[in-house]
């Protein structure tokens, strides 16, 4: 089993004199894809925003539907969260601490559960579409009407489908990144969304399929990496394997296994009907200020991708550092972390700063519309918190790693639901009623003040072995 795994990751986790170094070379691969990732989504929004209609008000409506579907989506999600947390977080203690049997057990029981909980969760996507209740429930309730009702039937019911490939991936992913195995999962990702980049040009301007092209654009180019990631799992000399005699599920597994993934759910599934609140507050100024939204926070987490992929591996390193009874180390790479995500959005902010006009325009289309000026006023102030947004992430990574994603969910519960969502409710009554800036002063002041709690929560981490050995 020690060779099923590819050691000289570990031992660059555990034991290179440059953490900074290693954190690089692991989080480039990562990066990129998230990077893709980032701009496939602004893809999905430039093909819709040009799609041939008779007015700027139909594009609106739209993209208001890819905007509000994102926090519906991130609900079901929650799931697959949840079990990639507790993979990282099982898999790598286990393999830090010299019990690689035990790691690939579990690694194919999260796996097993990836499939089981995918299907739960596209069954009930389902049972609330357009199909079945005559339109989506989920836009509904968050205020979509006309257009945009219409847009988000198809839309979401059609993405519900790739639930159960995104779930597979997001536990295979987190299976390689728990040994600081970053490339091999980046490169099928980074082609699946080659793939889904070219498939919704041919679907949305050529063959004017509209949204439903970038729908079933996503879905094919998630399906079409599942086989790889089946042949890597079950038949690689060069990693952890799963086993089909250890994908049986028991009770006081589960049990155990829910200790690191419930946290990691429910936070996210809380998070996700924090933002659903959210993105109806916007929609309720209308189709063009969520569009707007849309844009700006789509800028944003463009510039946040480096961050985003050096908190996962900074979870790895937690993580198989913990297990290997080495807690400084696990420190100093926080540490370490975090001064690179201030450093790296500080320079980023002084660059997208200035180029969000042009950016803006790319995706939208247009200089004149009141969706363009909504997010190139939006986007200053959400990329001016991007340095706090940063250290959040790096705390992410920290406590997940660290196997206490309990710390994760209190952190996102009190950014949202105890400081953003009432402070929104409240500049919505303090403003007059057309004005809809305190949505993102909102933003503004959440993530800088949860920092606070999160160094807070931080003092509650022990750096000990948190998996039964």
């Amino acid at each position: 089993m020690a060779r099923a795994i590819k050691q000289h990751n570990i031992d660059r986790i555990l034991h290179h004199p440059s953490i900074l170094k290693g954190i690089v070379i692991m989080a480039i691969p990562v990066f990129l894809n998230n990077l893709l990732k980032s701009l496939h989504d602004m893809v999905d929004a430039i093909f819709v925003a040009r799609m041939p209609v008779d007015s700027q008000a139909t594009l609106d409506a739209a993209l208001t539907a890819l905007n509000i579907h994102w926090p519906v989506y991130f609900l079901f999600m929650a799931f697959g969260t949840g079990l990639g947390i507790a993979t990282v977080a099982m898999v790598s203690q286990y393999v830090g601490a010299g019990k690689r049997e035990l790691a690939t057990a579990y690694a194919s029981k999260l796996f097993m559960m990836a499939m089981i909980l995918s299907l739960v969760a596209i069954a009930i996507f389902f049972f609330t579409s357009d199909i079945v209740v005559g339109y989506n429930v989920f836009a509904y309730l968050m205020g979509a009407r006309g257009e945009a009702l219409d847009f988000a039937g198809s839309y979401f019911r059609i993405r519900s489908f790739d639930l159960f490939f995104v779930f597979m991936f997001m536990v295979y992913q987190a299976i390689r990144q728990a040994t600081g195995e970053t490339l091999y999962p980046v490169i099928l990702n980074m082609g699946s969304i080659v793939l889904n980049m070219g498939l919704t040009w041919l679907f949305v301007s050529r063959m004017n399929m509209g949204i439903d092209g970038a729908a079933y654009a996503t879905l094919v180019a998630h399906a079409s990496v599942t086989p790889l990631i089946m042949i890597d799992l079950l038949t690689s000399k060069r990693h952890l394997r799963l086993s089909f005699t250890d994908m049986k599920l028991s009770l006081p597994v589960i049990k155990d296994m829910s200790r690191f993934a419930m946290p990691a759910a429910t936070g996210q599934a809380l998070n996700s009907i924090g933002f659903i609140v959210i993105q109806s507050i916007i929609l309720f100024y209308g189709n063009d200020v969520s569009a707007g939204f849309s844009v700006g926070n789509r800028i944003a987490m463009l510039l946040l991708n480096p961050v985003v992929a050096i908190s996962a591996v900074l979870a790895a390193y937690v993580g198989l550092n913990i297990g290997h009874n080495q807690p400084v180390r696990a420190k100093d790479s926080f540490r370490v972390a975090a001064w690179m995500a201030v450093v790296l959005m500080t320079v980023g902010i002084a660059i997208f700063i200035p180029l969000r006009g042009p950016i803006i325009a790319l995706i939208l289309n247009t200089q004149v519309s009141s969706s363009y000026r909504i997010a190139y006023e939006y986007s200053v102030w959400i990329l001016l918190t991007q340095p706090f947004f940063g250290l959040y992430q790096i705390m992410v990574g920290l406590f997940n790693g660290s196997g206490h994603p309990k710390l994760t969910m209190k952190m996102g519960l009190v950014r949202l639901w105890a400081i953003r969502i009432p402070l929104v409710v409240a500049f919505m009554y303090l403003f007059p009623p057309d004005d809809y800036s305190g949505v993102w002063y909102a933003m503004v002041i959440s993530n800088i003040l949860i920092l606070f709690y999160a160094y807070h929560l931080k003092k509650q981490i022990n750096y000990e072995v948190r998996v039964t050995i």
